[in-house]
């Protein structure tokens, strides 16, 4: 395919490229800090407040599952405090240089990244009770941490510009970087294999050790790379006069905002179903390998890089795929479907030899490609929500919308955990074997796999009622956008009038 003009220009001239951008267009500079930000956030993330937390607690700690998802599920009891003030907080305080969202970001990240790395730190102690103590005290340091920063790098893309489709190339380029991060997790799954002859994991570690290791580049590099986030410029603000000035009543202004508490129910939705992560199914599966065996984690490490390459790819066309299907909500439920149904011809396959699992992941592959656009149709939205309530309302809630977003994701990996946990005891899960590197029992070995397929998708079918009855036109956002464009040319005015 023969490359245009403007292709050859950027391949001879690409530092000319990056560095160049039309009058109303984000910087390539801010959109590449706000991508590499997100691989942070996305890889600690991936660590911390998902699936291998629960698994280092099971697997490491030796802490009974059903206790890790007691303790983990009642983690939403102190988001719900905490996630509102949190947004609140960012909302009515303004910053010296004019700022709300980057200083935050600034300030807290090197203390982010220190406190998810103890999160994987085994200290050795004896007590069960004394085990799970730390893990929640540190656990919920971190957690307020990272609300500050997760709320604030998601707000950035609603003030980083005030036209939606601005706001959406940042949305895109934040999802490429949640997919890049979201990869570096999953390579957890082959170095925690553990050899049966010689009780060690990969390279003659222990699983302690793999999980220290992976902390370090994980959490505490993770973290740090929240900084590359602070070059990005709010090009958005308040601009009410009469704005709230309860703090607390700011959180009452999101019932204006139905986008948001449709996709509240969405998450809910999805995740309140009998669940277990792909690190406890691939792990007992092994097949014969040139006269010797492999396991299938370590097989999946690769096949999943390549499931995801057809979703990443069209990640770089996502708006332009979006104006092709019509509508982002339509982008949205047909993701929802596609994933329902090949969740269905996964568990129908099954992983009982290799070629099998191959034919799953390529199951996979097609899965990916409408589920890689459906989160920045989501995430777009939610930007586009913060100027919808602004336009119901004068109030730009760019911190109560996205903690209260935050907060939404929170509860939906708490409720999942809290069902992985009850699915593993009813599957009578024991860590013991694994470290022993004997398979689980006839129980586990007959359900596990229709646990971790079929969960989802019973999820799925649930949470296409948010997404139906989800409405905000293209001729509404467009009035929306030019009715604040006009709101603000006539503040600043009036601010030019007024007297000094």
């Amino acid at each position: 395919m023969a490359l245009s003009e403007q292709q050859k220009d950027i391949l001879r001239h690409p530092v000319r490229w990056f560095k160049s951008h039309g009058p109303e267009e984000i910087p390539r500079k801010e959109l590449l800090g706000i991508l590499l930000a997100t691989v942070g956030q996305s890889s600690m993330f991936g660590m911390a407040g998902a699936n291998w937390f629960f698994h280092f607690c099971t697997n490491v700690l030796m802490l009974d599952p059903r206790i890790v998802g007691v303790m983990t599920g009642v983690f939403p009891l102190y988001d719900a405090v905490v996630d509102p003030v949190v947004g609140v907080a960012i909302d009515s305080h303004q910053f010296r240089d004019g700022r709300k969202l980057v200083p935050w970001i600034r300030s807290l990240a090197p203390f982010a990244a220190v406190t998810a790395l103890l999160l994987f730190v085994s200290w050795g102690f004896q007590s069960v009770a004394l085990k799970a103590l730390y893990c929640i005290a540190v656990y919920l340091v971190w957690d307020t941490l990272n609300s500050f920063l997760t709320t604030s790098l998601s707000g950035v893309t609603a003030a980083i510009s005030p036209h939606s489709m601005q706001r959406a190339r940042a949305v895109q380029w934040q999802d490429i970087g949640l997919t890049i991060g979201s990869f570096f997790p999953e390579l957890l799954l082959p170095m925690l294999s553990v050899n049966q002859e010689t009780g060690k994991a990969a390279f003659g570690m222990s699983q302690r050790q793999v999980y220290l290791l992976f902390g370090f580049i994980m959490c505490f590099a993770g973290g740090l790379l929240y900084l590359s986030a602070t070059g990005v410029t709010e090009r958005v603000r308040n601009i009410s006069s009469g704005a709230e000035k309860n703090p607390f009543k700011k959180f009452a202004v999101l019932r204006h905002n139905h986008i948001l508490l449709l996709f509240v129910l969405f998450d809910l939705l999805r995740n309140a179903a009998p669940f277990i992560s792909e690190g406890f199914v691939y792990q007992q599966v092994s097949y014969p390998w040139f006269g010797g065996t492999i396991k299938a984690g370590t097989l999946v490490t690769v096949l999943v890089i390549f499931a995801g390459l057809p979703g990443t790819g069209l990640k770089f066309a996502a708006t332009k795929v979006i104006e092709k299907v019509g509508s982002m909500k339509r982008v949205l439920v047909i993701a929802v479907v596609t994933d329902i149904a090949c969740r269905v011809a996964g568990w129908a396959i099954g992983i009982g030899t290799i070629p099998r699992l191959i034919l799953v992941f390529v199951i996979e592959a097609v899965n990916n490609i409408p589920w890689g656009v459906f989160g920045i149709a989501q995430k777009a939205l939610i930007a586009d929500s913060v100027d919808y309530v602004e336009w119901k309302t004068g109030e730009r809630t760019e911190g109560v919308t996205m903690s209260a977003r935050n907060l939404t994701v929170k509860l939906a990996s708490a409720a999942r955990r809290f069902m992985m946990g009850q699915t593993l005891g009813w599957l009578r899960y024991d860590a013991e074997l694994v470290s022993a590197g004997v398979p689980q029992g006839p129980i586990f070995q007959k359900w596990s796999w229709a646990a971790y397929k079929l969960g989802v998708a019973g999820g799925g079918l649930l949470c296409l009622i948010p997404l139906l009855l989800l409405k905000y036109p293209d001729a509404l956002k467009r009035q929306v956008e030019s009715d604040l464009a006009e709101r603000r040319a006539i503040n600043i005015i009036s601010s030019k009038e007024a007297p000094s």
